[in-house]
């Protein structure tokens, strides 16, 4: 009865540690954003969706309403015919018109952002899917006649096509299916191929191949890994992976490419550099996105269509974290709403167009003051302006305390002001280690500067009382003899008679006769339980402090992002799980467990 409960009070001890630790797996929601409210004040009602934006631990949490619904391209029977599956769009700059490839239609719209259409390009079109402009030059990728159509955007007249390359490095079996294209200022083509797995095309302006950019890459997988450690290189070869084709495209201002790969784990949407060669992509991947748009700053608006979870515009600045994101699925068709989203396009004036495949309209975004407010500090901070940003930065925060890139740019500002401690706490904040070591590494150097000094005093007073110590110690001996004896009783106390400490101390016997350490458990009690479990619970206080106390530099969990219920899986479930198996065994081999 009494091992019974012994045996007991042990596995309620056991269950206690791992509450301990399910308590400690509360910290680990995410946090909660302070409520949106308008610049007034009151909570965001203009639109019928919310906002996000990135807050703490990665998490997205409501913000300000950023953009709201403020008009719509469509058109009825009277006013050119409805727009059936329209697959791109375009706004010119020169003209202040919009280009739809209307699709079904075998048609491209041309209109006023008023929705007055003003002339239609069809005739030669079968199945227009993709749009560019470039000087003078209309642009439209036709997937049907597997062409690109040249046109001029004033008279609308056909100036050529673009077929398909007789380059040999363009293979037989490379698939030609101008899909999405887009133009550079010199004339050079990028064409989105259906099904081209080597990335984009690039033509000259006379339509002669160049090479292939931007391919993607294959992600690796637990069953890639077996087949290159098991497989012959013919078996490699049959199962070789094959990496996803480019879905569409766009083009900023200084003639960097983007990509979207739809469904893609990673890289969603791409940045390419003159070589091809992938230099950015967002913070957060989105792999249901659809198409991107490059604003004048180079901020990169993008859309997400997903017929369970809902459609959205998603805006990430020109480093690639999130700005807003907003949208959602909405059953009632409300305005605003979208349903199959398939271009975006990011206007002059700050508003943003985007074309809905399903509804067969243009939906046109105007930004709110809060959005207006975010953009103009997010111009200084992308130009390296911090500290004419910061007064901009610091109402972000007084308006939601979660948006986490305002800390950054708070943090750069202070680090051009030298308040490097403030810079620190801000970098936190931001969640920027690289940021946060910089800052560290600038209040070392100041605390060096000004106390080094000190600290080679401190050493050679150190050294020089070691030296007067064993001088005295060689000839007066006599003077120190108090201090030797007060050292080697304390050296030489008998801790080991305490009962506990002697049980702990036996664990040292492990590293050098683990056989002789076990046998003298087994049959001298050299051990019990109780110091066991004493231990154990040690290990798991020491895994809540490895959280809660290690250095924010070197510890990349912390109480926010740390699920406890892991950390019990780990701790708690793993050693009860092998008592348990080591018990089972000891049953069938006359008690001698593993």
């Amino acid at each position: 009865m009494a091992k019974i409960k012994k045996k007991s009070f042990i596995a309620f001890a056991l269950a206690a540690v791992a509450a301990a630790v399910a308590f400690f797996a509360d910290f680990g929601h995410p946090v909660t954003a302070v409520a949106a409210t308008n610049n007034d004040g009151g909570y965001s009602s203009a639109a019928l969706y919310e906002t996000l934006t990135a807050g703490p631990s990665g998490a997205l949490v409501q913000t300000q309403t950023a953009y709201v619904p403020s008009g719509r391209i469509s058109f009825t029977a009277e006013s050119g015919g409805k727009l059936l599956s329209p697959e791109d769009m375009i706004f010119d700059k020169e003209t202040n018109l919009v280009y739809i490839a209307d699709t079904k239609n075998k048609r491209v719209v041309i209109a006023t952002l008023d929705g007055v259409q003003t002339a239609v390009i069809d005739g030669e079109l079968e199945a227009p899917t993709g749009l560019a402009i470039s000087g003078k030059k209309l642009y439209v990728c036709d997937t049907a006649k597997k062409v690109v159509f040249t046109f001029d955007k004033t008279t609308r007249e056909l100036l050529g096509k673009v077929e398909r390359p007789k380059n040999p490095l363009v293979g037989k079996n490379t698939p030609y299916v101008p899909q999405k294209v887009t133009v550079d200022n010199r004339g050079n083509m990028y064409l989105v191929s259906d099904g081209c797995v080597s990335g984009l095309m690039q033509l000259n302006p006379e339509g002669e191949f160049v090479g292939y950019v931007g391919a993607n890459e294959t992600s690796a997988s637990f069953m890639s890994v077996l087949q290159n450690i098991f497989f012959s290189e013919e078996q490699k070869n049959a199962f070789l992976a094959t990496p996803r084709s480019p879905t569409n495209i766009a083009i900023d201002g200084r003639g960097l490419v983007y990509t979207v790969t739809t469904n893609a784990q990673a890289g969603a949407v791409k940045k390419l550099n003159t070589l091809g060669n992938g230099i950015m992509s967002p913070a957060l991947n989105f792999t249901d996105t659809t198409a991107v748009s490059i604003d004048g700053s180079e901020n990169i608006f993008s859309v997400q269509s997903n017929a369970s979870k809902g459609s959205y515009v998603t805006i990430f600045d020109s480093e690639g974290n999130l700005l807003f994101r907003f949208g959602g699925k909405d059953d009632y068709e409300r305005f605003g709403s979208l349903a199959d989203p398939v271009a975006v396009s990011a206007l002059p004036d700050g508003r943003v167009m985007v074309l809905d495949k399903k509804y067969g309209m243009i939906v046109i975004y105007s930004r709110t003051e809060f959005a207006s407010l975010v953009f103009s500090a997010v111009d200084y901070y992308k130009d390296g302006l911090y500290v004419e940003g910061e007064e901009l930065w610091q109402n972000v925060l007084r308006l939601n305390s979660n948006f986490i890139l305002a800390y950054k740019a708070l943090a750069r500002a202070n680090m051009k002001k030298l308040n490097y401690g403030d810079a620190l706490n801000q970098f936190k904040y931001a969640e920027d280690r690289a940021g946060y070591s910089e800052a560290y590494w600038q209040i070392r150097n100041s605390w060096l500067e000004n106390n080094l000094i000190w600290v080679i005093i401190l050493i050679l007073v150190a050294v020089a009382a070691s030296t007067a110590i064993k001088i005295i110690n060689k000839f007066k001996p006599a003077l120190l003899a108090p201090v030797k004896k007060t050292l080697d009783n304390v050296a030489n106390a008998h801790v080991g008679e305490v009962y506990f400490l002697k049980e702990l101390n036996h664990g040292r016997r492990y590293m050098r006769a683990t056989q002789d350490a076990v046998y003298e458990i087994k049959a001298h009690k050299a051990a019990s339980i109780w110091t066991a479990a004493a231990m154990f619970v040690w290990f798991v206080i020491l895994q809540i402090l490895g959280v809660t106390t290690k250095g924010y530099l070197f510890n990349s969990a912390t109480i926010y992002n740390t699920n406890g219920w892991n950390m019990v899986l780990v701790t708690v479930g793993v050693f009860i799980a092998l008592v348990f198996c080591n018990y089972f065994v000891s049953m069938v081999t006359d008690g001698d467990g593993k």
